[in-house]
Protein backbone atom coordinates (compact mmCIF):
# COMPACT_ATOMS: atom_id res chain seq x y z
CA UNK A 1 0.00 0.00 0.00
CA UNK A 2 1.08 3.53 -0.66
CA UNK A 3 0.99 4.56 3.00
CA UNK A 4 3.23 1.69 4.10
CA UNK A 5 6.90 2.42 4.68
CA UNK A 6 9.61 -0.19 4.67
CA UNK A 7 12.34 0.46 7.29
CA UNK A 8 14.64 -1.84 5.32
CA UNK A 9 14.71 0.81 2.58
CA UNK A 10 16.10 3.43 4.96
CA UNK A 11 19.34 4.73 3.42
CA UNK A 12 21.95 3.63 5.94
CA UNK A 13 24.77 5.13 3.85
CA UNK A 14 23.35 8.61 3.31
CA UNK A 15 22.19 9.11 6.91
CA UNK A 16 25.58 8.71 8.67
CA UNK A 17 27.19 10.88 5.98
CA UNK A 18 24.76 13.68 6.82
CA UNK A 19 25.49 13.20 10.53
CA UNK A 20 29.23 13.56 9.88
CA UNK A 21 28.67 16.70 7.79
CA UNK A 22 26.49 18.16 10.57
CA UNK A 23 29.22 17.47 13.13
CA UNK A 24 31.79 19.23 10.94
CA UNK A 25 29.41 22.16 10.61
CA UNK A 26 28.91 22.49 14.38
CA UNK A 27 32.66 22.63 15.05
CA UNK A 28 33.34 25.22 12.37
CA UNK A 29 30.36 27.41 13.24
CA UNK A 30 31.88 27.39 16.73
CA UNK A 31 35.32 28.28 15.39
CA UNK A 32 33.93 31.03 13.15
CA UNK A 33 31.53 32.63 15.65
CA UNK A 34 30.74 31.91 19.30
CA UNK A 35 28.99 29.54 21.70
CA UNK A 36 25.79 31.55 21.25
CA UNK A 37 25.60 30.68 17.55
CA UNK A 38 26.55 27.06 18.26
CA UNK A 39 23.68 26.75 20.74
CA UNK A 40 21.20 28.21 18.25
CA UNK A 41 22.57 25.94 15.52
CA UNK A 42 22.09 22.91 17.79
CA UNK A 43 18.50 23.99 18.40
CA UNK A 44 17.89 24.20 14.64
CA UNK A 45 19.50 20.78 14.12
CA UNK A 46 17.32 19.24 16.85
CA UNK A 47 14.24 20.77 15.23
CA UNK A 48 15.51 19.52 11.86
CA UNK A 49 15.84 15.92 13.06
CA UNK A 50 12.36 16.13 14.60
CA UNK A 51 10.95 17.29 11.27
CA UNK A 52 12.97 14.67 9.41
CA UNK A 53 11.61 11.68 11.33
CA UNK A 54 8.07 13.10 11.58
CA UNK A 55 7.73 13.67 7.84
CA UNK A 56 8.86 10.10 7.10
CA UNK A 57 5.43 8.92 8.30
CA UNK A 58 3.59 11.05 5.73
CA UNK A 59 3.33 9.78 2.18
CA UNK A 60 5.36 12.02 -0.16
CA UNK A 61 2.45 11.97 -2.63
CA UNK A 62 0.34 13.73 -0.02
CA UNK A 63 2.86 16.59 -0.15
CA UNK A 64 2.40 16.73 -3.92
CA UNK A 65 -1.38 16.61 -3.46
CA UNK A 66 -1.33 19.91 -1.53
CA UNK A 67 1.57 21.46 -3.47
CA UNK A 68 -0.49 24.13 -5.25
CA UNK A 69 -2.07 25.33 -1.99
CA UNK A 70 1.28 25.46 -0.17
CA UNK A 71 2.81 27.24 -3.18
CA UNK A 72 0.14 29.96 -3.00
CA UNK A 73 0.64 30.38 0.76
CA UNK A 74 4.44 30.73 0.53
CA UNK A 75 4.00 33.11 -2.41
CA UNK A 76 1.77 35.25 -0.20
CA UNK A 77 4.47 35.24 2.50
CA UNK A 78 7.03 36.44 -0.05
CA UNK A 79 4.72 39.31 -1.00
CA UNK A 80 4.10 40.26 2.64
CA UNK A 81 7.83 40.05 3.32
CA UNK A 82 8.49 43.03 1.04
CA UNK A 83 6.53 45.30 3.39
CA UNK A 84 6.56 43.54 6.76
CA UNK A 85 9.86 41.67 6.82
CA UNK A 86 12.83 42.62 8.97
CA UNK A 87 15.74 44.31 7.22
CA UNK A 88 19.31 43.06 7.83
CA UNK A 89 22.25 44.65 5.96
CA UNK A 90 19.90 46.11 3.38
CA UNK A 91 18.11 42.82 2.66
CA UNK A 92 14.48 42.23 3.58
CA UNK A 93 14.39 38.42 3.70
CA UNK A 94 13.28 37.42 7.21
CA UNK A 95 10.28 37.34 9.51
CA UNK A 96 11.56 37.74 13.07
CA UNK A 97 10.13 35.50 15.80
CA UNK A 98 11.77 36.46 19.08
CA UNK A 99 15.50 35.85 18.76
CA UNK A 100 14.98 33.57 15.74
CA UNK A 101 14.30 34.48 12.11
CA UNK A 102 12.52 32.60 9.33
CA UNK A 103 13.38 33.07 5.65
CA UNK A 104 10.39 32.07 3.44
CA UNK A 105 12.47 32.04 0.25
CA UNK A 106 14.40 29.02 1.55
CA UNK A 107 11.20 26.99 1.78
CA UNK A 108 10.08 28.12 -1.68
CA UNK A 109 12.85 25.98 -3.20
CA UNK A 110 11.18 22.80 -1.89
CA UNK A 111 7.67 24.03 -2.67
CA UNK A 112 8.68 24.79 -6.26
CA UNK A 113 10.05 21.24 -6.64
CA UNK A 114 6.78 19.76 -5.35
CA UNK A 115 4.63 22.08 -7.49
CA UNK A 116 6.52 21.47 -10.74
CA UNK A 117 6.70 17.73 -10.03
CA UNK A 118 2.96 17.52 -9.62
CA UNK A 119 2.35 19.55 -12.77
CA UNK A 120 4.82 17.56 -14.92
CA UNK A 121 4.33 14.10 -13.45
CA UNK A 122 2.30 12.31 -16.15
CA UNK A 123 3.27 13.95 -19.44
CA UNK A 124 3.28 10.68 -21.40
CA UNK A 125 3.75 12.21 -24.84
CA UNK A 126 6.41 14.78 -24.03
CA UNK A 127 6.13 18.39 -22.97
CA UNK A 128 4.39 20.95 -25.14
CA UNK A 129 5.04 24.68 -25.21
CA UNK A 130 2.06 25.20 -22.89
CA UNK A 131 3.56 22.87 -20.29
CA UNK A 132 6.93 24.62 -20.57
CA UNK A 133 5.31 28.05 -20.37
CA UNK A 134 3.36 27.20 -17.21
CA UNK A 135 6.49 25.70 -15.62
CA UNK A 136 8.49 28.83 -16.43
CA UNK A 137 5.73 31.06 -15.04
CA UNK A 138 5.54 29.04 -11.81
CA UNK A 139 9.29 29.58 -11.44
CA UNK A 140 9.58 33.22 -12.50
CA UNK A 141 6.92 34.57 -10.10
CA UNK A 142 8.70 33.52 -6.86
CA UNK A 143 12.07 34.18 -8.48
CA UNK A 144 11.15 37.83 -9.13
CA UNK A 145 9.82 38.28 -5.59
CA UNK A 146 12.98 36.75 -4.09
CA UNK A 147 15.24 38.96 -6.20
CA UNK A 148 13.34 42.00 -4.92
CA UNK A 149 14.38 41.23 -1.31
CA UNK A 150 17.18 41.12 -2.71
CA UNK A 151 18.40 37.51 -2.55
CA UNK A 152 20.11 36.66 -5.82
CA UNK A 153 21.58 33.37 -4.58
CA UNK A 154 18.29 31.72 -3.59
CA UNK A 155 16.60 33.05 -6.74
CA UNK A 156 19.26 31.53 -9.00
CA UNK A 157 18.88 28.10 -7.37
CA UNK A 158 15.36 27.94 -8.83
CA UNK A 159 16.72 27.97 -12.40
CA UNK A 160 18.65 24.64 -12.25
CA UNK A 161 15.65 23.11 -10.47
CA UNK A 162 13.42 24.13 -13.39
CA UNK A 163 15.89 22.84 -16.01
CA UNK A 164 16.41 19.49 -14.27
CA UNK A 165 12.68 18.84 -13.89
CA UNK A 166 11.91 19.80 -17.49
CA UNK A 167 14.71 17.50 -18.67
CA UNK A 168 13.51 14.62 -16.50
CA UNK A 169 9.92 15.13 -17.66
CA UNK A 170 11.04 14.76 -21.29
CA UNK A 171 11.40 18.21 -22.83
CA UNK A 172 12.14 18.12 -26.58
CA UNK A 173 15.53 19.38 -27.70
CA UNK A 174 14.23 22.17 -29.91
CA UNK A 175 11.92 23.35 -27.12
CA UNK A 176 14.95 23.45 -24.84
CA UNK A 177 16.79 25.60 -27.39
CA UNK A 178 13.81 27.98 -27.58
CA UNK A 179 13.71 28.12 -23.79
CA UNK A 180 17.43 28.89 -23.50
CA UNK A 181 17.23 31.49 -26.28
CA UNK A 182 14.33 33.26 -24.59
CA UNK A 183 16.27 33.31 -21.33
CA UNK A 184 19.29 34.90 -23.00
CA UNK A 185 17.03 37.45 -24.70
CA UNK A 186 15.51 38.69 -21.44
CA UNK A 187 18.75 38.62 -19.43
CA UNK A 188 19.58 42.28 -20.24
CA UNK A 189 16.23 43.27 -18.72
CA UNK A 190 17.06 41.33 -15.56
CA UNK A 191 20.42 43.10 -15.41
CA UNK A 192 18.87 46.56 -15.81
CA UNK A 193 15.78 46.28 -13.62
CA UNK A 194 16.21 43.50 -11.03
CA UNK A 195 19.87 43.40 -10.00
CA UNK A 196 21.10 45.82 -7.35
CA UNK A 197 24.28 47.82 -7.92
CA UNK A 198 26.34 45.74 -5.47
CA UNK A 199 25.19 42.54 -7.19
CA UNK A 200 26.30 43.90 -10.55
CA UNK A 201 29.68 44.83 -9.06
CA UNK A 202 30.13 41.31 -7.70
CA UNK A 203 29.38 39.76 -11.08
CA UNK A 204 31.69 42.21 -12.86
CA UNK A 205 34.36 41.57 -10.24
CA UNK A 206 34.07 37.83 -10.91
CA UNK A 207 34.15 38.05 -14.71
CA UNK A 208 36.65 40.92 -15.03
CA UNK A 209 38.53 41.35 -11.71
CA UNK A 210 40.94 43.86 -13.25
CA UNK A 211 38.05 46.20 -14.16
CA UNK A 212 36.61 46.37 -10.66
CA UNK A 213 37.57 49.72 -9.14
CA UNK A 214 35.49 49.27 -5.99
CA UNK A 215 37.63 47.47 -3.35
CA UNK A 216 34.53 46.19 -1.60
CA UNK A 217 33.32 44.36 -4.70
CA UNK A 218 36.31 42.01 -4.57
CA UNK A 219 37.01 41.99 -0.82
CA UNK A 220 35.07 38.82 -0.01
CA UNK A 221 36.70 36.89 -2.83
CA UNK A 222 40.20 38.08 -1.93
CA UNK A 223 39.93 37.25 1.78
CA UNK A 224 38.47 33.84 0.99
CA UNK A 225 41.33 32.99 -1.36
CA UNK A 226 43.87 34.15 1.23
CA UNK A 227 42.23 31.92 3.86
CA UNK A 228 42.18 28.87 1.59
CA UNK A 229 45.74 29.45 0.40
CA UNK A 230 47.11 29.91 3.91
CA UNK A 231 45.63 26.57 4.99
CA UNK A 232 48.05 24.57 2.87
CA UNK A 233 47.78 20.78 2.90
CA UNK A 234 47.10 20.20 6.60
CA UNK A 235 45.72 23.54 7.80
CA UNK A 236 46.49 25.81 10.72
CA UNK A 237 44.48 23.73 13.18
CA UNK A 238 40.93 24.12 14.46
CA UNK A 239 40.42 27.60 15.91
CA UNK A 240 43.83 28.84 14.70
CA UNK A 241 42.98 30.25 11.27
CA UNK A 242 44.30 33.81 10.95
CA UNK A 243 41.70 35.06 8.45
CA UNK A 244 38.96 33.52 10.56
CA UNK A 245 40.07 34.45 14.07
CA UNK A 246 41.21 37.96 13.10
CA UNK A 247 37.80 38.46 11.44
CA UNK A 248 39.25 39.42 8.05
CA UNK A 249 36.96 36.90 6.35
CA UNK A 250 33.36 38.21 6.04
CA UNK A 251 30.30 36.02 6.67
CA UNK A 252 32.65 33.29 7.86
CA UNK A 253 30.01 31.28 9.74
CA UNK A 254 27.48 31.36 6.88
CA UNK A 255 28.38 31.87 3.21
CA UNK A 256 32.16 31.47 3.56
CA UNK A 257 32.37 28.67 6.10
CA UNK A 258 34.11 26.39 3.60
CA UNK A 259 37.00 28.87 3.49
CA UNK A 260 37.26 28.48 7.29
CA UNK A 261 37.34 24.68 6.90
CA UNK A 262 40.06 24.91 4.23
CA UNK A 263 42.14 27.35 6.32
CA UNK A 264 41.99 25.40 9.58
CA UNK A 265 41.80 21.83 8.24
CA UNK A 266 43.86 22.23 5.08
CA UNK A 267 43.42 20.98 1.53
CA UNK A 268 43.37 17.25 2.31
CA UNK A 269 40.64 17.31 4.96
CA UNK A 270 38.63 19.89 2.99
CA UNK A 271 38.68 17.36 0.13
CA UNK A 272 37.28 14.78 2.55
CA UNK A 273 34.32 17.10 3.19
CA UNK A 274 33.85 17.41 -0.57
CA UNK A 275 33.95 13.62 -0.88
CA UNK A 276 31.16 13.32 1.69
CA UNK A 277 29.02 15.67 -0.38
CA UNK A 278 29.80 13.73 -3.57
CA UNK A 279 28.69 10.46 -1.95
CA UNK A 280 25.55 12.19 -0.66
CA UNK A 281 24.62 13.50 -4.13
CA UNK A 282 25.42 10.12 -5.71
CA UNK A 283 23.10 8.37 -3.25
CA UNK A 284 20.36 10.86 -4.10
CA UNK A 285 20.78 10.28 -7.83
CA UNK A 286 20.56 6.54 -7.18
CA UNK A 287 17.24 7.02 -5.35
CA UNK A 288 15.87 9.04 -8.28
CA UNK A 289 16.98 6.41 -10.82
CA UNK A 290 15.42 3.56 -8.86
CA UNK A 291 12.08 5.27 -8.24
CA UNK A 292 9.38 3.91 -10.55
CA UNK A 293 6.64 6.36 -9.64
CA UNK A 294 6.86 9.47 -11.90
CA UNK A 295 6.09 12.14 -9.31
CA UNK A 296 8.56 10.69 -6.81
CA UNK A 297 11.27 10.53 -9.44
CA UNK A 298 10.75 14.19 -10.36
CA UNK A 299 10.74 15.27 -6.70
CA UNK A 300 13.96 13.38 -6.00
CA UNK A 301 15.66 14.90 -9.06
CA UNK A 302 14.54 18.42 -8.11
CA UNK A 303 15.69 18.16 -4.49
CA UNK A 304 19.07 16.64 -5.38
CA UNK A 305 19.52 19.42 -7.95
CA UNK A 306 18.78 21.94 -5.20
CA UNK A 307 21.44 20.45 -2.93
CA UNK A 308 24.01 20.05 -5.72
CA UNK A 309 23.54 23.65 -6.91
CA UNK A 310 24.02 25.05 -3.42
CA UNK A 311 27.12 22.94 -2.80
CA UNK A 312 28.77 23.80 -6.14
CA UNK A 313 27.97 27.52 -6.02
CA UNK A 314 28.92 27.95 -2.35
CA UNK A 315 32.27 26.21 -2.72
CA UNK A 316 32.79 27.93 -6.07
CA UNK A 317 32.30 31.31 -4.37
CA UNK A 318 35.00 30.57 -1.80
CA UNK A 319 37.40 29.40 -4.52
CA UNK A 320 36.77 32.44 -6.71
CA UNK A 321 35.33 30.40 -9.60
CA UNK A 322 31.73 31.50 -9.08
CA UNK A 323 30.23 34.96 -8.42
CA UNK A 324 29.40 35.80 -4.81
CA UNK A 325 25.63 35.52 -4.63
CA UNK A 326 25.01 34.53 -1.01
CA UNK A 327 24.29 30.79 -0.83
CA UNK A 328 24.77 28.67 2.28
CA UNK A 329 26.56 25.30 2.40
CA UNK A 330 23.90 22.65 3.24
CA UNK A 331 24.10 21.17 6.76
CA UNK A 332 27.27 23.17 7.53
CA UNK A 333 26.55 26.90 7.34
CA UNK A 334 24.83 28.61 10.25
CA UNK A 335 21.19 29.44 9.58
CA UNK A 336 17.82 28.22 10.82
CA UNK A 337 15.78 28.42 7.63
CA UNK A 338 18.56 26.86 5.59
CA UNK A 339 18.96 24.01 8.10
CA UNK A 340 15.24 23.27 8.34
CA UNK A 341 14.87 23.40 4.55
CA UNK A 342 17.72 20.93 4.15
CA UNK A 343 16.19 18.53 6.67
CA UNK A 344 12.75 18.74 5.06
CA UNK A 345 14.23 18.05 1.61
CA UNK A 346 16.29 15.18 3.04
CA UNK A 347 13.23 13.66 4.69
CA UNK A 348 11.28 13.75 1.41
CA UNK A 349 14.17 12.04 -0.41
CA UNK A 350 14.28 9.29 2.25
CA UNK A 351 10.48 9.13 2.09
CA UNK A 352 10.65 8.39 -1.64
CA UNK A 353 13.25 5.66 -1.14
CA UNK A 354 11.29 3.99 1.66
CA UNK A 355 8.18 3.91 -0.55
CA UNK A 356 9.95 3.05 -3.80
CA UNK A 357 8.02 -0.24 -4.25
CA UNK A 358 4.48 1.12 -4.09
CA UNK A 359 1.26 -0.07 -5.69
CA UNK A 360 0.97 2.23 -8.72
CA UNK A 361 -2.70 1.35 -9.10
CA UNK A 362 -3.70 2.30 -5.55
CA UNK A 363 -6.68 4.55 -5.07
CA UNK A 364 -4.73 7.39 -3.47
CA UNK A 365 -2.35 7.44 -6.44
CA UNK A 366 -5.22 8.23 -8.78
CA UNK A 367 -6.81 10.74 -6.41
CA UNK A 368 -4.02 13.30 -6.99
CA UNK A 369 -4.27 13.02 -10.78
Amino acid sequence: MIRTINPKNFDWLMFPIICIILTVGIFFVWSASSEKFVFKQLVWILMGFTLFFTLLYFDYLSFAHYAYIIYACVLLLLILLLSLGGSVKGSQRWFSIGSFSIQPSEFMKIILVLTLSRFLRYKKYGLGLFDIGVSVLLTLIPMALIMKQPDLGTALVLVPILFSLLYTAGIRFYHLLIFVGAGLAVSPLLWMFLLKSYQKLRIIGFLWPEKTEDWGAGYHRLQSLIAIGSGGLLGAGWGNGTQNQMKFLPERHTDFIFAVIAEEWGFLRACCVLLLYIVFITCGIGIARNTREPCGRLIAVGLITMFATQIVVNIGMTLGIAPIVGITLPFVSYGGSSMLTSFIALSIIFNIKMRSKIDLASRHFHEIR
